[in-house]
């Protein structure tokens, strides 16, 4: 059996908000690596594109790591499904018209197209709230300003 109540937020949302709720942080959360960030070699074309205007900000913000880089693709690759799907209901396959024997409208139904469009927005739709990327989610984050890098991290970069 699962967890009961709501899943805990990611303690560096928590920390943007300001600790709301007062609760105490926990000091012994796990903090993967946040640097070197790479995408998939899977992604390409749409996925990636969306993976060069998406991952910046979840970097800067502090909220990917390297433990989220399969989520983050994920949701790349959904995204471009999701686009593949959109074009195909703009030209009007998003309807399907189903016509007795005598050539009589009998019914209409959503196509394939439109129900898998539905579900890839509802998928994202998670993902992009546990990242902060919905209005939402942002409600009452402060983003963290970029620090000056120190002496050491300057010397490990180079």
């Amino acid at each position: 059996m699962g967890k009961r109540g709501p899943k805990p937020e990611p303690t560096v949302l928590k920390l943007a908000k300001g600790n709301p709720g007062k609760r105490p942080i926990n000091k012994k959360e796990p903090k993967p690596e946040a640097t070197g960030i790479e995408p998939p070699a899977y992604l390409d074309g749409e996925s990636l594109k969306k993976w060069d205007s998406v991952v910046p900000g979840l970097i800067k913000t502090g909220v990917m790591t390297k433990a989220d880089v399969e989520t983050v693709a994920r949701y790349c690759a959904m995204w471009e499904q999701w686009v593949k799907y959109l074009e195909q209901c703009r030209r009007g396959l998003d309807v399907l018209v189903i016509k007795d024997e005598n050539g009589k409208v009998k019914y209409m139904q959503s196509s394939p197209a439109a129900t898998m469009q539905m579900k890839l927005a509802t998928a994202m739709l998670k993902i992009e709230q546990e990242f902060g990327l919905t209005p939402s989610a942002r409600t009452g984050i402060v983003a963290s300003e970029e620090k000056e890098p120190n002496e050491y991290e300057k010397w490990l970069a180079s």
